[in-house]
C-alpha cells in the first residue's frame, strides 16, 4: 500500500523537478566535446600536424632493409667450345639467398622538398584557424539552441496562462448567466475563445519539445534527455557598446579567422606555383647499399662464412627534358588559383564589414525592443484585472476583457521574443568582431 502511495505522488511531481539543471556554459562544453560535426575538423587539425611530419620526412634518409630467397628449377645452360669439342655449362645455382640494406638521401629535388615542408606548416596554421571559425559557429549554434529552447518553454508558458485566462473568463461569463446578467450569446462567445486558445496550448508544447530535442542533437545527447534551462532576464548582462563603428569593423578584421584562412592559403598558392615550375629542375640523389648474398645447390639454409659481402654507394641525376607542356600547365593552373585567391581577400574583408553593421544594427534593434517592453507586461496584466472588475460590475464589455486578454499575451510573447534576438544578437555580434567568447 505505501509503495503505491510513493509510486502514485511521483507520477504527480512534474517532470521538469526530475530534469537535471544545465547552463548555457555546460551546453557549449558538451557541444565541443560530442558534435561530430566540429570534431571532423578538429581531426583534420591532428591530420595537418601530420602532414607536417610527412614533408619533414621527404628531407630526410630512407632506410630500407630486403632479404630476397630465389629458387631455381631449372638452370639456364650455355655452350661453349673446348678442345674443339662443345661443352654444355649450367649458370647459377639452385638456391639464392641476399640480405641488403639501402640509404638514399635526396639531395635537390627541384626545391620541391623544402616547399612541401613549408606548404604543410601553412596548412598547419590554416587548420588551426578552420578550428577556431568552427568553434565559433558551434558556440554561436548552442547559443541560438539553447535561448531558442528557453523561448519555447516561455511562450508554452504563456500559450498555457492564455488558456487559463479564458477558462476564468469563461467561468465568470457563465456565473453572470446564471445570475441573469448577460445572455447566452456572451456564453457561447467565452466557449468559442477557450476552445481556440486550445490549439495555441498543443503547437506551443510541440515546439517547446523539437527545440529542445534540437539543442539536444546540437551537444551530442540523447534527443529525448530533459533538461532545466536556466537564464537570467537582466539585459544589462548583455551589453556592449561600440564608439566608432569602423574602428570595430578594422579590429573585426585583424581577429577573425576567416582573414588568417585566406592568408594561409595565398601563401600556400604561391608556394605551389614553385613547386610547378620545380618539375622543370633537375632531380639529385644519393644511394649507398650494403649487401650479403649466398648461392647453393643443397637444400639447406647456408652458414654465415658462405655469405660474400659486397657494397656500393652512387649519385643519380635526373634532368627533365620534355613532358609534353604538362608543367607549363600545372603552373599555369596554380598562378590561376593564386589569382583567385588574392581576389578573394578583397571580397572577404567587405563581408565581415557589412557583417559588423549588419548584427551592430541588429543588437541595437533587439535591446531597444526589449527596453521598449519594460513595463508593458505589468500594465497589460493591470489592464486585465481592471477589465474584469468593469464586467463583473455591468460597467464594461465582454469584448473590453477579451482584448486585455490579448494584450497581456501579446506584450508577454514580444517580450519573450525580444530577449531571444536580444541575446542572439550579442552573441552574433561578438562573433562578428572575432571575440572568442560569445556571452561574455
Amino acid at each position: 500500500m505505501r509503495l503505491r502511495f510513493v509510486i502514485f505522488l511521483i507520477l504527480l511531481v512534474p517532470q521538469w523537478l526530475w530534469a537535471e539543471i544545465l547552463t548555457i556554459d555546460q551546453a557549449i562544453d558538451l557541444a565541443l566535446r560530442n558534435n561530430e560535426s566540429y570534431q571532423k575538423v578538429v581531426y583534420e587539425e591532428e591530420r595537418a600536424n601530420q602532414k607536417v611530419i610527412e614533408a619533414q620526412a621527404s628531407a630526410l634518409p630512407q632506410f630500407d632493409a630486403s632479404l630476397t630467397y630465389l629458387r631455381n628449377w631449372e638452370l639456364s645452360s650455355t655452350v661453349i667450345s673446348f678442345n674443339g669439342q662443345p661443352q654444355v655449362l649450367k649458370i647459377g645455382t639452385n638456391n639464392n639467398y641476399t640480405a641488403g640494406l639501402t640509404i638514399t638521401q635526396p639531395i635537390y629535388v627541384g626545391g620541391k622538398v623544402f616547399t612541401a615542408m613549408s606548404i604543410a606548416r601553412q596548412y598547419r596554421k590554416f587548420a588551426r584557424q578552420q578550428r577556431r571559425m568552427a568553434e565559433q559557429e558551434l558556440k554561436l549554434g548552442v547559443i541560438k539552441a539553447y535561448y531558442g529552447a528557453v523561448m519555447a518553454d516561455e511562450l508554452l508558458k504563456v500559450a498555457v496562462e492564455s488558456e487559463s485566462l479564458a477558462t476564468m473568463s469563461q467561468n465568470v461569463v457563465e456565473k453572470m448567466f446564471s445570475q441573469g446578467l448577460v445572455s447566452d450569446y456572451e456564453v457561447l462567445r467565452a466557449k468559442v475563445r477557450v476552445a481556440n486558445a486550445k490549439p495555441a496550448t498543443i503547437q506551443a508544447r510541440a515546439q517547446a519539445k523539437l527545440a529542445h530535442k534540437n539543442l539536444n542533437n546540437l551537444i551530442g545527447r540523447p534527443l529525448d534527455q530533459t533538461s532545466e534551462l536556466q537564464f537570467d532576464m537582466d539585459s544589462s548582462i548583455y551589453d556592449i557598446s561600440i564608439s566608432n563603428l569602423d574602428s570595430a569593423k578594422a579590429v573585426a578584421i585583424s581577429r577573425r579567422p576567416e582573414i588568417e584562412m585566406n592568408r594561409r592559403q595565398t601563401e600556400m598558392l604561391k608556394k605551389a606555383v614553385s613547386i610547378a615550375w620545380g618539375n622543370w629542375r633537375p632531380s639529385i640523389f644519393f644511394s649507398t647499399s650494403l649487401q650479403y648474398q649466398a648461392q647453393s645447390d643443397r637444400d639447406r639454409f647456408p652458414k654465415g662464412s658462405d655469405f660474400l659481402r659486397s657494397s656500393y654507394s652512387a649519385i643519380s641525376i635526373q634532368v627533365p627534358i620534355f613532358d609534353s607542356w604538362r608543367t607549363v600547365a600545372q603552373a599555369k593552373q596554380a598562378k590561376i588559383d593564386l589569382a583567385q585567391s588574392k581576389l578573394s581577400q578583397s571580397e572577404l574583408e567587405d563581408n565581415i564589414k557589412l557583417d559588423v553593421e549588419q548584427s551592430w544594427w541588429n543588437y541595437r534593434q533587439a535591446r531597444e525592443s526589449l527596453a521598449s517592453q519594460g513595463q508593458v507586461v505589468e500594465m497589460a496584466r493591470r489592464g486585465l484585472d481592471i477589465a474584469k472588475v468593469r464586467y463583473e460590475n455591468g460597467v464594461g464589455t465582454q469584448l473590453e476583457m477579451f482584448d486585455a486578454e490579448v494584450a497581456l499575451t501579446s506584450a508577454e510573447t514580444i517580450r519573450i521574443q525580444a530577449f531571444y534576438n536580444l541575446v542572439t544578437g550579442y552573441a552574433s555580434l561578438k562573433k562578428a568582431l572575432g571575440e572568442e567568447d560569445l556571452l561574455k
